[in-house]
């Protein structure tokens, strides 16, 4: 296994800690022997109790043993030099007898930064920047949040070919698939807030949980507007904490994200809201479920953003495309990054 492929693997492992690292980044790690073969991985990721769980690096050298002597550490980051809540990786590495470390991006935290420097003092042979860009894009939302002082917001748009989200008697279930609303779940999994409004909790009573096999805590659901929310809701149920932030400020959004330590928002809400956020330029990235059905008319998936012509137009990149579901059931996934997102 050469270092970019080793890589790629530290990187799908990281992925498994979405959602559940926050306000620290997603890590993954893995161990190899000098003939390329994988001895031990891990990712980072919370104790079951909402406290600091152990490094993605402290769980691979722990599963490796006295394996890790003389052996290779792959990591998406820098490893940590600093006393948080758990000691510094470094040390750990150094005293597990690793003879060389290789990691995609630089710690830009400069609390936890110059774990690097530390291996290299002490005879530990580093290269750092293997597969940089795809794990940037991985770990897009912790170093949004670092570089912009608040969370990464995704949007999350279910639609018609011709941009509805309801028909004109505002019946919206459903439009799109049993295939395609799994998909979402995964997606609230993997975020830290989901954000909607009074609207369309009076609207459509969601439940807006991560209905994922093995996911126990789900994301926190916050309800922004002014208008009453009656008790009976479903979002006021038990399965999952509920923040009602009475008022349109969507600087208290941020308030309340950056306490609760929030590296990604979802956006699920109707044009009112998701509006409000695009012509304040504060979405950052959009999953577009769209079914393959016409409508013609009923509610747009969003309102008058107060564009007059084309130079005004707001412009996403294209990052994937992706059909979900299978036979007649089909519905294609546009995951779009807003430009100049970064």
């Amino acid at each position: 296994m050469n270092l970019e492929a080793a890589m790629q693997r530290a990187d799908e492992l990281s992925i498994f800690g979405l959602g559940k690292t926050s306000p620290n980044p997603i890590v993954g790690a893995l161990i190899v022997d000098d003939a390329g073969k994988i001895i031990a991985e891990g990712f980072h990721q919370k104790n079951s109790d909402g406290s600091a769980g152990r490094h993605a690096e402290i769980v691979a050298l722990q599963e490796a043993g006295d394996r890790a002597r003389g052996a290779t550490l792959i990591v998406t980051l820098e490893p940590c030099n600093h006393f948080g809540k758990t000691s510094p990786c470094s040390d750990a590495i150094i005293a597990a007898g690793i003879s060389r470390v290789v990691y995609a991006i630089d710690d830009p935290h400069h609390v936890a930064s110059g774990g690097a420097a530390k291996l290299r003092a002490a005879g530990i042979e580093v290269i750092s920047g293997v597969c940089e860009q795809r794990v940037r894009f991985t770990n897009r939302a912790w170093l949004f949040k670092i570089n912009n002082a608040r969370p990464y917001i995704t949007a999350k748009v279910a639609a018609t070919l011709d941009g509805y989200i309801a028909a004109s008697d505002g019946s919206s279930k459903w439009i799109t698939s049993n295939s395609a609303r799994d998909d979402v779940a995964m997606l609230r999994s993997q975020c830290d807030a989901i954000v909607t409004s009074t609207g369309t909790v009076l609207a459509d009573d969601p439940l807006l949980t991560a209905r994922v096999p093995g996911v126990t805590k789900h994301p926190i659901r916050i309800v922004l507007g002014e208008r009453t929310i009656p008790s009976s809701a479903k979002i006021m149920g038990h399965e999952a904490p509920t923040q009602i932030i009475r008022s349109r400020d969507l600087q208290k959004l941020f308030d309340f994200a950056r306490n609760e330590g929030c590296n990604r928002l979802l956006l699920e809400a109707g044009p009112t809201l998701i509006s409000s956020f695009l012509r304040a330029q504060l979405i950052d990235e959009m999953y577009l479920y769209q079914a393959p059905t016409l409508l013609g008319s009923g509610k747009s998936m969003v309102n008058d953003l107060g564009i007059k012509n084309l130079s005004q137009r707001i412009d996403f990149t294209l990052q994937e495309s992706t059909v979900i579901g299978e036979g007649d059931k089909r519905n294609t996934r546009l995951h779009l990054i807003a430009k100049g997102s970064n």
